[in-house]
């Protein structure tokens, strides 16, 4: 049984109109308990439309979404729960802090839950330790935090609700590669601690190849791959076709194929191709 499961989703901008658009058209995919699948497509192929159905921020135009076994739409009255299972975290959440402290907005989503302030307090503690955040920030103004201080207690707020799946759309964009390997550690302990579904919209082939378990390829608002990345990257040249590539360790570990040197041609890793070239000079297949 699937955690999450799309069918034949739709969704229609300004419909009888001139302006007239469909953002997606017919997705279907299914998501396992503690898979991390990948969302990538060109600007415009339909990804941030995509997640915001997933915990009903949009209701499709045809179609349905099945969580549990059940469609989220079935009792609209109870979206705002689904909405605490299914957790989503914009591009630059940090713009979505708003308290005059650091505990206040991570503990806005646990209070709306309804839990005692005991349970409030446990959930924004542990989430600022799993977001490396210290505890005598809680105080703090999180205006006063650096960029990537305030995108982890943004983070922090959604995963303090516990959500069974989160959606993280670029979550990434604009910090610097510490920042970035941060990021992606949070998303990984996440899911190990919490056996977490996550789904994760970026434009880095690099995040893709070291996160996700299998990759959703959007074209147009359509479904043109859904696959592990490593089958996924494999297909450069129909990714080229629809304005994406593969990560650039792999072009460089096929540039060395094409001087002759045999090293793998499924490579999506910098650890990957360290491994491959380690194996190689052991062997004598390379020398200095």
């Amino acid at each position: 049984m699937s955690l999450l499961r799309v069918e034949n989703l739709t969704y229609t901008y300004n419909p009888n109109t001139p302006f007239c658009k469909d953002a997606i058209v017919d997705v279907s995919f299914t998501a396992e308990k503690g898979e991390i699948i990948g969302i990538i497509g060109h600007t415009g192929s339909g990804k941030s439309t995509l997640v915001q159905h997933l915990n009903g921020l949009l209701k499709a135009t045809d179609g349905k979404i099945f969580y549990n076994e059940r469609d989220i739409w079935e009792n609209p009255k109870e979206i705002r729960n689904i909405r605490s299972k299914i957790g989503l975290v914009f591009q630059y959440p940090e713009y979505q802090l708003f308290d005059e402290t650091v505990y206040k907005d991570i503990a806005f989503g646990p209070k709306n839950m309804g839990l005692s302030e005991d349970e409030i307090e446990k959930a924004v503690r542990e989430s600022a330790v799993s977001v490396e955040i210290p505890a005598d920030y809680l105080e703090k103004s999180p205006f006063d935090l650096s960029g990537g201080e305030k995108r982890r207690v943004a983070i922090a707020g959604v995963l303090a609700m516990k959500p069974e799946i989160i959606v993280f759309d670029e979550p990434t964009a604009g910090l610097d590669p510490q920042g970035r390997a941060t990021v992606m550690d949070i998303i990984k302990k996440y899911r190990d601690k919490n056996n977490a579904t996550v789904f994760v919209v970026s434009h880095s082939m690099e995040d893709m190849a070291m996160l996700a378990d299998k990759i959703l390829v959007l074209n147009k608002g359509s479904v043109v791959m859904f696959d592990m990345p490593k089958n996924v990257f494999s297909k450069r040249e129909e990714l080229k076709k629809i304005g994406l590539d593969v990560p650039q360790i792999t072009k460089i570990i096929h540039g060395l194929i094409e001087k002759g040197i045999d090293l793998p041609r499924d490579i999506i890793t910098v650890d990957e191709a360290a491994a491959a070239i380690l194996n190689l000079r052991k062997g004598g297949g390379l020398s200095d």
